[in-house]
């Protein structure tokens, strides 16, 4: 029996059928919705809008480079990176790029929120969206001479079963690809990234914990109302609360969703090693990698909904973005309405 013929793999075809056109449209939507909430003047001011607005374009390109690709290629059998060796070379390059890149955006964001939480006074003064961006642009070119080794190590070859063309490793690339690169990717792509995510988390939280601890110790002291606090320090600090429970749901997520198939990425040599492999255990295994990948891209996807369920001030400023465009629309029509009546009154006259 063919690995075609077998349950597994049918399953995995209804999947790459059906998921990656939702994945899309939600994913896609959201992350425009995000960028035009997120540059909204209250929050385009903080170095954490910024970046998030940065995470949201580098997740809309994972969709489109990565998903949208693979389910043409799925449905059409048209496969844009075995048109050319440039294609090959760039598509390959760029994907793994991204997928880099994004978590580190979080890393970034996890920097940031924990300086804000142990030092909340000089975190706007540090942390400006123009030291931001100009720390990711060395990420950013160190990421891309990580990566730079794909550019040589990929071209267009003569598949045997395909009987065509295909976007693939060179042979004497392919045993630094499986025996080295997939560590160092998991490394940048997710270990790293996790270490510091994690030890940012357990920092803020602890600090958290402390402050507000230490508030309610405060506010039994000053019950006579012999102290209170400004009403610009509070909109600050529930501005300040605001990113930081976005920044550890947002960590949550990532590893919920990406620590799955970095795992497998990893472990799939051993669990499925190639002398051993048969139609059943190969079907298998491209289901697992085939859910494993979906899970993986849905984190690219799910933002706007954590951003929505989070925090009230999200809500609010979209919200907010919708009642304004809303007005705007109604105000327009009063005005035509009215400039209609003047112009009809003109006319009986």
């Amino acid at each position: 029996m063919s690995v075609a013929e077998l349950s597994d793999f049918k399953t995995a075809e209804k999947i790459l059928t059906v998921y990656p056109p939702i994945l899309l449209s939600l994913g896609l939507a959201g992350n425009i919705l995000s960028v035009v909430v997120l540059s909204q003047a209250n929050n385009r001011k903080t170095s954490t809008g910024a970046l998030l607005i940065f995470l949201a374009v580098t997740d809309s390109l994972i969709l489109i480079n990565s998903v949208f690709v693979r389910w043409l290629e799925h449905l059409f059998e048209v496969d844009f990176r075995n048109s050319s060796t440039g294609t090959c070379k760039f598509h390959v390059f760029i994907s793994y790029l991204l997928l880099q890149l994004s978590p580190w955006i979080l890393v970034l964001v996890t920097i940031e929120r924990v300086f804000s939480v142990l030092y909340p006074h000089r975190v706007r003064d540090v942390f400006t969206r123009r030291r931001v961006l100009i720390v990711l642009l060395p990420l950013v070119l160190f990421l891309s001479g990580l990566n730079a080794h794909l550019i040589y190590g990929y071209r267009l070859i003569f598949n045997e079963p395909f009987q065509r063309l295909r976007c693939e490793a060179i042979p004497e690339h392919v045993n630094f690809m499986f025996k080295f690169w997939t560590w160092i990717d998991f490394a940048f792509a997710f270990a790293i990234p996790f270490c510091v995510l994690l030890s940012g988390n357990i920092t803020v939280v602890l600090k958290l914990k402390s402050s507000h601890n230490f508030r309610k110790r405060s506010t039994i002291i000053s019950v006579n109302g012999s102290h209170s606090r400004g009403g610009s320090t509070c909109r600050q600090e529930r501005t300040t609360s605001y990113f930081t429970v976005t920044a550890i749901i947002l960590n949550i997520t990532f590893v919920i969703l990406v620590s799955p198939f970095s795992i497998f990425a990893i472990g799939q040599p051993y669990w499925f090693p190639v002398d051993t492999m048969t139609p059943e255990r190969h079907a298998g295994l491209i289901l697992t990698g085939t859910i494993l990948l979906m899970i993986l891209y849905t984190n690219n996807a799910v933002n706007f909904a954590l951003y929505i369920l989070c925090g009230t001030k999200f809500r609010r400023d979209f919200m907010n973005l919708f009642c304004r465009s809303r007005r705007r629309r109604r105000s327009m029509s009063e005005t035509f309405s009215s400039n209609r009546t003047v112009h009809l009154s003109t006319i009986s006259l």
